[in-house]
């Protein structure tokens, strides 16, 4: 396969997608992630020392979201450390939102 070839390949395998938009994308959503792990944090301060609770639902949320994050990635990337912090992620999800029902048992 000649330098040609190969970019031609590229060209066709890139259609119809901007690659700057993709970054940027991927930018946003970093900081995003970002954000709302620093949201979830400020919240749970607040919930702990005011309300003396810890808010299991706002992480479950959180830890979901970024484990798919990360489950995506491993699909596509196939790096197994993306799998094995995803996995991690998406147990302590279902874990948090197993103890935000069992809360209302406990009442």
């Amino acid at each position: 396969m000649n330098k040609n070839e190969i970019l031609e390949k590229s060209r066709q395998e890139n259609k119809g997608s901007d690659l700057v938009e993709k970054e940027a994308l991927y930018e946003a959503s970093q900081k995003a992630v970002a954000a709302g792990g620093i949201l979830c944090m400020v919240i749970s301060f607040f919930d702990i020392f005011l309300g003396g609770s810890f808010n299991y639902t706002l992480w479950g949320v959180y830890l979901s979201m970024t484990g798919t994050t990360l489950l995506v990635k491993y699909f596509h990337l196939r790096k197994i450390h993306e799998l094995i912090f995803g996995i991690i992620e998406i147990a302590l999800a279902v874990g948090f939102v197993v103890m935000h029902f069992l809360r209302f048992n406990a009442r």
